[in-house]
């Protein structure tokens, strides 16, 4: 036992457990009880969580009435051949045109909210809310109460990552000013306003790549976690594919800083590697799917360039130095290596790729209807940490930054609330014009979403 508590104490970095679980049950909550979601892409989560459980299959053949209703949105029929299908009359059957990782991930997250609330049916079944979300959702009925089925496994993920947050700063900085960081985090960052809106692939991202920076940091005191960053690293892809970035990268670091590991990270990696390319055999009849083979279509002209870089950085609609300025911090604290850790250099590595791949080689770099720069949502986490330096010198720090710093983390902090509070600014996008067919409108400085 006492070997036991000493390998715990171990992985598990310093800091209070106390403060990690009231973090995790405040930030759980707070983006629980947060009202808007936004189950647009993810809309056929729950329904293949539903079929995994019932019939263990991953189509959506019973759901005709839904899929009917929303005109076989984000869906194609895949043949027996693996040929897909354009036709509404499918000889086959009908699957989503996403990665079904995040999906099948998120099904045991599904279950556990049923296995909750079916109990308290007796006590719940008085209750009869006027909205219909809300009514499936206390009743247990997942098909009527979906985008809260997805909003709550979301804020549970959302949590996670910021628990994760916090032990990585707390090797850094204070307990204090880890809660802060973590704080910052959950709430003030696209972590909230996109990934804890509905389980959208961003938010496996997010809580994955927190996993892996967490574990490779804790791997300079337990070597062995080197190695088991092999299983989220690999399970990373398989939720998005421009995770590639991060296959490429923390792959690159394992080999040149643990090297003794690598065998073991590969070893990790390849049963998730067998699982993702058997189970695309058997529905697409090759390795990838269509849509991990179209992520990355076109090579754009220098002027689309340069306003897609300009645009993911200052635009009022997708800018992420506009959504969350103290970012801005982050980007000099990475660019000057501040921040002394030796995974800190690869990470400012994957955000620069990141950043251009989003940007230049990504034809909808706007990212279609989202909140903020949902594609850049995903190395949200490198990103605060790459405060963690200015926490570190915050006494030596002059006062006009300091006052800068505070400043722009309560803008952040306004401007993605509004993403969780209010609905009017998910309508910008489609009104008075679809962003998609005048992308312009990422440029007006009198109409931005996060003013609606």
């Amino acid at each position: 036992m006492r070997r036991l508590r000493a390998w715990l104490s171990r992985v598990f970095a310093p800091g209070s457990p106390r403060t990690a679980a009231l973090l995790f049950l405040g930030i759980f909550l707070f983006c629980g009880i947060s009202p808007v979601n936004t189950s647009f892409d993810s809309r056929w989560t729950v329904f293949i969580a539903l079929n995994l459980w019932r019939h263990q299959h991953a189509y959506l053949d019973d759901f005709d009435a839904q899929m009917r209703a929303w005109d076989y949105y984000a869906l194609e029929c895949i043949e027996s051949s693996g040929r897909t299908s354009q036709t509404q009359v499918c000889d086959g059957h009908w699957y989503t045109i996403y990665p079904l990782a995040g999906p099948v991930l998120s099904a045991p997250l599904i279950f556990a909210q049923l296995a909750i609330l079916r109990p308290l049916q007796p006590l719940l079944s008085r209750f009869h809310p006027a909205n219909p979300v809300i009514d499936g959702f206390i009743h247990a009925q997942p098909e009527a109460g979906y985008p809260l089925f997805e909003k709550e496994a979301a804020a549970f993920l959302v949590a996670l990552a910021t628990v994760l947050i916090y032990l990585i700063a707390r090797g850094y900085l204070t307990d204090g000013r880890a809660v802060l960081l973590a704080l910052l985090f959950g709430l003030g960052t696209s972590a909230f306003s996109i990934a804890a809106r509905a389980l959208w692939q961003h938010t496996w991202s997010i809580f994955l790549l927190a996993l892996i920076i967490y574990m490779l940091e804790r791997a300079r005191q337990v070597p062995s976690l080197a190695a088991r960053a092999g299983i989220p690293v690999s399970i990373s892809y398989t939720v998005r594919p421009t995770n590639a970035l991060f296959v490429v990268v923390f792959t690159l670091y394992v080999a040149f800083r643990h090297r003794r590991q690598l065998p073991a990270y590969l070893l990790a990696a390849a049963p998730v590697a067998a699982v993702f390319f058997a189970s695309n055999w058997s529905i697409y009849h090759k390795l990838f799917s269509g849509y991990q083979t179209s992520m990355a279509v076109s090579m754009p002209d220098f002027a689309r360039s340069l306003n897609a870089l300009a645009g993911n950085l200052i635009s009022p609609a997708r800018g992420v130095l506009i959504f969350t300025p103290i970012f801005g911090f982050s980007i000099v604290s990475l660019a000057k290596r501040s921040w002394r850790s030796p995974l800190a250099p690869w990470l400012a590595v994957l955000v620069l790729a990141h950043f251009i791949v989003v940007s230049i080689v990504t034809t909808t770099w706007w990212a279609g209807h989202s909140y903020g720069q949902r594609y850049l949502a995903d190395t949200i986490p490198i990103f605060i940490l790459g405060l963690i330096p200015v926490l570190q010198r915050w006494e030596t720090t002059s006062g006009v930054l300091r006052i800068a710093f505070a400043v722009f983390a309560l803008a952040g902090l306004a401007i993605h609330q509004r993403g969780g509070w209010s609905g009017a600014v998910h309508e910008w996008n489609a009104t008075p014009v679809n962003v998609d067919q005048h992308t312009e409108r990422v440029w007006d400085w009198r109409d931005p979403p996060w003013l609606r």
